[in-house]
């Protein structure tokens, strides 16, 4: 779920001709322009997408992307021309300086003037259904969008290792690097998903786990979001309403919440107006103080990963035992 309205035009047409008319003299650096894979043509065949192929008789190193996969990029020295999107706030943004980056639109809004002017060799992001363009918009932005660079689309779907390696692998292709300190991080992030195996398996007999965004109205629960997966191939419990139809979530009320009695919350960092709720203050985990956090969209790059991953073993470690 992401509960996401249609990207609106802020702009009524854009072709690339704009472009010539009203590019900045000057604005960020394109990245990767000193790298080998930088000087070859771009090349991408995006995984999930079986038979589509982006190809362009030049490098691409000028990059729009959105602030998802602009923050998954960043770690590879990529930084693009132009960012746009949700995810200003909280976990999604990773370490990006959003306010020194040049905004084509955030949220709901985006700019083909800006678009057009930033001078793009490719917008790339969240896909939609055929990788035609960016999941959340309009059909008719699309083409306008295309008119003036290719879209890139990356499937959000995998388990977050896999989504992590898709991003280095783009990244590399557009010419970052893989540094030492990646190669560790990586090798971090594998140790602390075995920390968290370890005291599941130590406690598999009667853990079990509550994965919850609660909203002023309504309240929210997974299985098949690649964060909740990863955990349960890790071999964590989780207790919830069962999903309907394609969603990745399944609503429950305030009202029936209570029904599912979990050892341990895992509480969505965007969760709004639940600490006053009576409902929440009586849910066996919170009065017991077993409360851990996750958000879908956080930012895909092995530092950041580690670091959520770490919290989630620290309170796996410490859970006792308190529903039957």
């Amino acid at each position: 779920m992401d509960r996401r309205r249609l990207l609106s035009l802020s702009a009524v047409a854009a072709t690339a001709a704009v472009a010539a008319a009203c590019a900045p003299e000057s604005g960020p650096t394109p990245a990767g322009d000193d790298s080998p894979a930088a000087s070859e043509p771009f090349r991408y065949s995006p995984p999930g997408y079986e038979g589509l192929s982006i190809e362009l008789d030049k490098p691409a190193t000028r990059i729009v992307a959105d602030i998802y996969s602009a923050a998954a990029l960043q770690p590879y020295g990529i930084e693009p021309v132009g960012i746009f999107g949700y995810g200003r706030d909280g976990a999604g943004k990773g370490d990006l300086d959003i306010d020194s980056m040049n905004i084509i639109g955030l949220d709901a809004e985006f700019s083909l003037e800006k678009l057009a002017a930033a001078e793009p060799d490719i917008v790339l992001g969240y896909g939609n259904t055929d990788g035609s363009g960016w999941t959340w918009w309009d059909e008719k932005l699309i083409p306008q969008v295309s008119a003036v660079a290719p879209y890139v689309p990356v499937k959000f779907s995998y388990l977050p290792k896999e989504m992590i390696s898709h991003y280095r692998d783009l990244a590399l292709l557009l010419g970052g690097t893989e540094s030492a300190e990646l190669v560790q991080q990586e090798k971090d992030y594998d140790a602390v998903v075995e920390r968290i195996s370890a005291a599941a398996e130590e406690k598999k007999d009667w853990l079990t786990v509550l994965p919850a965004q609660f909203g002023t109205d309504a309240i929210w629960t997974s299985f098949t979001l690649g964060q909740i997966k990863m955990l349960s191939e890790a071999g964590l419990s989780f207790v919830g309403p069962e999903q309907d139809g394609e969603s990745a979530w399944a609503e429950v009320s305030w009202e029936k919440i209570g029904e599912y009695e979990a050892d341990l919350l895992l509480l969505h960092e965007t969760s709004l107006d639940y600490e006053d709720n009576p409902v929440y203050k009586n849910l066996p985990a919170v009065k017991a103080g077993q409360i851990g956090t996750w958000d879908d969209k956080r930012a895909y790059t092995w530092s950041g990963y580690t670091s959520w991953l770490t919290s989630v073993a620290e309170v796996v470690e410490q859970a006792e035992d308190i529903v039957d």
